[in-house]
C-alpha cells in the first residue's frame, strides 16, 4: 500500500466523489480540556499521529452495497 498525506489521500477521494471528513483529535488537543487548565504538557505520539493521518470515509447502515463498493473501490486506487 502507497503511503500519502490525509490531505493528498481526501483530495484524490473527493474527486472520485467520495466524501471524507478529518479524524479527531486528541483528548489532549481539545480546546475545552486547555481552557479547563488539563492536559497542557500532554503529549501522545500515537494519538497525535493518528489525528494527522487519518480521515473518515462514508459507511454506517443507510448505505447501500453498490455504495459501499464504490467507496471501497476508490480508496483502493488512492492507496495503490
Amino acid at each position: 500500500m502507497r503511503e500519502c498525506d490525509a490531505a493528498e489521500a481526501m483530495q484524490r477521494l473527493r474527486e472520485k466523489k467520495i466524501g471524507t471528513r478529518p479524524f479527531f483529535w486528541g483528548m489532549h488537543e481539545q480546546p475545552v480540556f486547555h481552557k479547563m487548565g488539563l492536559l497542557k504538557d500532554v503529549s501522545c505520539p500515537v494519538a497525535e499521529r493518528l489525528s494527522r493521518r487519518g480521515f473518515y470515509v462514508p459507511s454506517g447502515l443507510a448505505l447501500t452495497e453498490d455504495q459501499m463498493k464504490q467507496v471501497v473501490i476508490a480508496v483502493k486506487e488512492v492507496f495503490n
